[in-house]
């Protein structure tokens, strides 16, 4: 055989090797038989889905709203919203201590029989974002009415956070009402500014921290089962185990005032103008990390998803900067991939024919767990390379990224468990949740932190949350208070 016969025949032995390899990797991640994940037959617990609908539409009427402006909190809708709950939630205070936390936050403990276990956390918030209650707002139903129609309930907070708050409380107060005792101490935190930064969340963990509690797990909102979803169309149960940080820069440029008609060779806002497009041109690193390759092939072993897909989601070590590129492709693909930048507001001049002295441009950032808010700071100071434009932190010291939690182990596989029995059929993935949630602070106290709520959103649905129309399903609440049931129940008796 001559020299070249011989290298085609090495190479086409390498060729038949790697074809096997990559072959071999998939059939690995082969579908799963979802209806093998059943778990065990579970009876769940009998809920009247008109009178949950009821109550959740009550707590939509309150006007919990959380504004940038500290000054327009109103303490006492949250003290008549907390009134409300005690009297229409009469078992569940009993059963528990309660504690009001930085004014309008709440704490309530439901003490377990052995003291020397961790106990789990349950997160909800009371506050909500604002809705222009206006005619013609785009709003199909006002925001606040609290109405019920076509099976949902509509309002502002039917979704974030409403929902999980009463769904925790009807599962909760049926429980108290059967005379169950936990093992496992439970707490109840509900945040009342989560909307705009957490304060009472930040405290309730700090509360925890001075009373050395350090939690087995801690439960909130972030995560949810999805369908009609880009990656995958059937329901995939997403568990956020870990959120990006968060982070606000003001760029701040100063030049001459005066008149417009003699303007000098640089003003405040072409300077400021500039510095803002040269952010952008600095993207942060963008590619995949050890969560999000976890999720993708949990993903990809949907019986949905095609062998390519397959494929390239096995061999990842091959394909991986192609996924990279495609999820480059759309905005939550960029966003789960690296640190993001946003800018969100401008203030500069107040006529006109008159030069601003002054230009500011707040600029959000959503962190990604390889960067700090030390990384962030020094990137867009290089970036914009001009020392004349000022760098400042607008609410210091800023987020960092959370940390990640365990996955496939742990509070995980007990969530997972509960998830199979509740949702029989439904695939799990971990998540990085794009936002805050007020259970980022409980990292001062434990690292086993989850974000999932269980109700079923189709992909639609997500725009609604912050903006209009926000609505919940009547028996998909339902379903979630009876998941939440058993969660709390097997929460108690957790043991290991």
């Amino acid at each position: 055989m001559s020299g070249l016969g011989r290298k085609w025949a090495i190479a086409g032995i390498g060729l038949v090797i790697l074809v096997g390899i990559l072959v071999f990797r998939t059939t690995a991640l082969a579908p799963i038989d979802l209806s093998q994940n059943e778990g065990t037959s579970v009876d769940l617990i009998e809920v009247d889905a008109n009178q949950t609908a009821n109550h959740l539409a009550e707590a939509v009427r309150f006007k919990t709203i959380s504004t940038q402006d500290r000054t327009l909190f109103d303490p006492t809708v949250f003290s008549a919203f907390q009134d409300w709950l005690a009297v229409t939630y009469p078992n569940f205070y009993a059963a528990v201590s309660t504690e009001a936390v930085a004014g309008s936050s709440q704490m309530n403990t439901w003490a377990g029989t052995d003291p020397s276990l961790d106990p789990v956390v349950f997160l909800a918030h009371q506050d909500v974002v604002p809705a222009d209650e206006a005619p013609g707002s785009g709003w199909d139903k006002p925001p606040f009415a609290g109405l019920i129609e076509d099976g949902f309930v509509w309002g502002r907070g039917a979704i974030d956070d409403k929902a999980s708050l009463i769904a925790i409380l009807e599962a909760a107060d049926r429980l108290a009402a059967s005379g169950y005792q936990p093992k496992r101490t439970l707490i109840f935190a509900f945040g009342h500014d989560e909307e705009v930064g957490g304060t009472g969340a930040l405290a309730v963990a700090s509360l925890l921290k001075e009373r050395n509690i350090h939690p087995w797990a801690v439960i909130d909102e972030g995560g949810a089962i999805t369908t009609n979803m880009p990656d995958v169309a059937g329901p995939v149960a997403r568990i956020g185990v870990a959120e990006k940080g968060y982070l606000t820069l003001i760029l701040t440029s100063k030049a001459e005032g005066g008149h417009s008609s003699t303007p000098p060779v640089t003003t405040s806002l072409g300077a400021l103008a500039r510095a803002i497009a040269a952010v952008e041109a600095h993207p942060f690193e963008q590619k995949l990390d050890g969560v999000l390759i976890k999720m993708l092939r949990a993903t990809a072993r949907s019986e949905e998803v095609g062998f390519g897909t397959r494929l390239a989601m096995a061999n990842l070590w091959l394909f991986g900067r192609t996924v990279e590129d495609a999820m480059k492709g759309s905005k939550s693909g960029r966003a789960m991939l690296g640190t993001t930048i946003a800018p969100t507001i401008l203030h500069a001049g107040i006529k006109e024919n008159a030069l601003p002295r002054e230009a500011q441009a707040f600029v959000n950032f959503r962190l990604h767990a390889r960067d700090s808010v030390a990384d962030v700071v020094a990137h867009v100071i290089a970036a914009i390379d001009n020392p004349d434009i000022e760098v400042t932190i607008a609410n210091p010291p800023g987020n960092e990224p959370s940390p990640v939690s365990q996955i496939g182990t742990g509070p995980y596989a007990w969530l997972e468990q509960a998830i199979n029995d509740g949702f029989p059929g439904t695939l799990v993935a971990p998540n990085v949740v794009l936002g805050g949630t007020d259970s980022r602070y409980f990292a001062l106290v434990t690292d086993d932190i989850y974000r999932f709520a269980p109700y079923t959103f189709d992909s639609s649905d997500f725009g609604r949350i912050h903006g209009l129309n926000e609505r919940m399903g009547v028996e998909d609440f339902a379903h979630g208070v009876q998941v939440y049931y058993m969660m709390l129940e097997r929460a108690g008796q957790i043991e290991n």
